[in-house]
């Protein structure tokens, strides 16, 4: 059955919603190391956008007309954000709303060697199942795909994987697909394990069979009365293959064998036949590929060559044709298609906003959607809005399925401006945190840090080698969000920590409490605490702590101690 009105979203904690709302399909189409254009929401202002370093600008215009269809008949997320800006980080953060270091690897690791905080870093962020670890069972049990498998959908996936350890001599592709199926994935397709190194010999990128085998998933379930969830992550535009030489490769030549061999039993006289790409074209990849070069190099659109969008024109022919195979089989209303970028390419790896802030778009023609929204968004939100519009939150049919998630449901804030107002948002990478709460940036800084590094190379105001916390001010003074400019500076390369020491003692005691919550604690004996940290939440902890009335959990103990100074002087600052 599907339901298309909208409908009030009670938020009861972090991970639990009520909704009667139920869409029919789900895709999550996240490309890889994409470059993040200027007129699809404002785009972090680079601190090397100054008279010290100028930088790369921003692409201002985009020649991708399918992207820019689901943007432009869909709501922008005017403030999203990935929870970490790496590939594989951002793709654990995706799939399952946690934070990367919430990853049963992450824990055991940092619990088994003592480090604190723990290492944001893609080796640990895999779904993997740890049974010594409480709340252990990425693979088997917290991720969405699980979710939805277990609620009735036919999950698939196609494209990058990333969240698997592999073997760093040999690929074992069926063995790789095996552990991906029993991760919560019915369909498993053109599946590249990870980035393409040296020991792909002869595979490269390839998105005419990325979306052959997408397409296919969506015409499998045309005719069927069931629900589907399926994940879409082209390997394009990663540079780890590079696209302009993928793109003169034979499209019959694949990750799971070559097709263009005379004489074989798979032997293909003519490419993937994909409306909207090759069959156009007679199924010739190589006209059609053509004709991706060509449009890369026509300025007659925006005066501008886009040889370097060539990835991205790619990527958009795909989104493309999925969008007309979900039309062509009447699918289009009922299902939901998230488009983002998996993190910012101009300072991937690090913390500033041009590796965490990225591009979002939420296309469900029948969700009345409004066409933007403010509020902050991250990576960790996708999973509990996603199943809270398929109303298995509210209503699922195996509970047990359920697990708690760091992030929350944007169902209902997106028609309630200032909704999320109040709300703070985390960031890891590597020992690195930071977090933004309104227009503030605050950064804890390990000793390593690249980014300390760069701002003390660049001689950015307010940064010391020795610094290890820092602030910003990210808007214009009338509450609007700086971008890219280059008229002016960029507000991250002004450390005003300085200025601000009641802030900084503030969110100072916000980082400890999430540190806490997020690090290994007792990781084999002692369940992660989910909810999230808060200024207000720290008061009420205080307040329990002084008044002795609540029943005292070995998890609060657990929590409370260690913060006990945070706790203390935060009451007394926000008195």
């Amino acid at each position: 059955m599907k339901f298309t009105q909208r409908a009030t979203i009670v938020a009861l904690s972090a991970a639990t919603y009520t909704s009667n709302v139920h869409a029919t399909n789900f895709i999550i189409f996240q490309p890889d190391d994409m470059r993040f254009y200027e007129d699809w929401s404002p785009p972090a202002h680079l601190p090397w956008d100054n008279d010290v370093y100028p930088g790369e600008e921003y692409p201002m215009y985009s020649n991708l007309p399918w992207i820019n269809k689901l943007r432009n008949n869909g709501m922008t997320m005017k403030n999203a954000y990935t929870s970490s800006p790496k590939c594989g980080t951002s793709r654990y953060s995706t799939i399952t709303g946690r934070y990367p270091t919430r990853s049963s690897l992450s824990r055991e690791t940092s619990w088994r060697y003592g480090t604190n905080p723990a290492k944001a870093i893609i080796p640990n962020t895999k779904l993997e199942d740890i049974d010594d670890i409480k709340d252990g069972n990425d693979c088997s049990h917290g991720n969405i795909a699980q979710v939805f498998r277990k609620n009735g959908y036919t999950t698939g996936m196609v494209g990058k994987w990333h969240l698997t350890d592999t073997d760093t001599d040999r690929f074992n592709i069926e063995e790789i697909r095996s552990k991906i199926i029993s991760c919560g994935f019915d369909k498993v397709e053109a599946m590249w394990p990870e980035n393409m190194l040296r020991r792909w010999d002869g595979i490269e990128h390839n998105m005419e069979y990325v979306t052959y085998k997408a397409i296919e998933f969506i015409e499998d379930h045309a005719d069927k009365d069931d629900d589907w969830f399926l994940y879409v992550n082209p390997t394009v535009p990663h540079p780890s293959s590079d696209v302009a030489r993928a793109i003169e490769v034979d499209c019959r030549v694949t990750i799971d064998g070559d097709y263009s061999v005379e004489g074989t039993a798979d032997f293909m006289p003519t490419g993937w036949s994909i409306e909207g790409m090759t069959k156009e074209f007679g199924d010739d990849c190589v006209a059609y590929r053509n004709t991706v070069k060509e449009r890369a190099g026509d300025t007659s659109l925006t005066g501008k060559d886009h040889s370097a969008d060539l990835g991205s024109i790619w990527v958009d022919d795909s989104v493309g044709a999925i969008y007309k195979a979900l039309n062509r089989t009447n699918q289009l209303e009922d299902t939901v298609i998230l488009f983002q970028l998996d993190h910012g390419t101009a300072e991937k790896s690090m913390l500033w906003e041009g590796g965490i802030r990225i591009p979002q778009f939420i296309h469900y023609p029948n969700g009345n959607l409004p066409d933007t929204y403010d509020g902050l968004v991250s990576t960790i939100d996708i999973g509990p809005s996603m199943l809270d519009i398929a109303g298995i939150l509210n209503d699922p049919i195996d509970p047990d399925s359920l697990y708690e998630m760091d992030g929350k449901s944007w169902w209902d804030a997106v028609d309630s401006p200032g909704a999320w107002n109040d709300r703070c948002l985390f960031f890891e990478m590597f020992d690195d945190r930071a977090l933004r709460c309104g227009c503030d940036k605050y950064m804890l800084l390990s000793s390593d840090s690249r980014e300390l590094k760069n701002a003390v190379w660049y001689g950015w105001s307010g940064f010391e080698a020795d610094q290890t916390e820092a602030l910003f001010d990210l808007c214009d003074g009338t509450g609007l969000y700086i971008d890219a400019n280059p008229s002016r500076s960029s507000p991250e390369a002004v450390n005003i920590a300085a200025e601000q020491p009641d802030k900084i003692f503030t969110y100072s005691a916000l980082m400890k409490c999430h540190l806490n919550k997020t690090g290994a604690r007792e990781a084999t004996t002692v369940a992660p605490l989910y909810d999230e940290c808060r200024l207000d939440e720290l008061k009420s902890e205080y307040d329990a702590l002084i008044s002795g009335c609540c029943q005292w959990t070995t998890e609060r103990y657990l929590w409370v101690f260690p913060n006990l100074f945070y706790l203390c002087a935060l009451w007394a600052y926000t008195l």
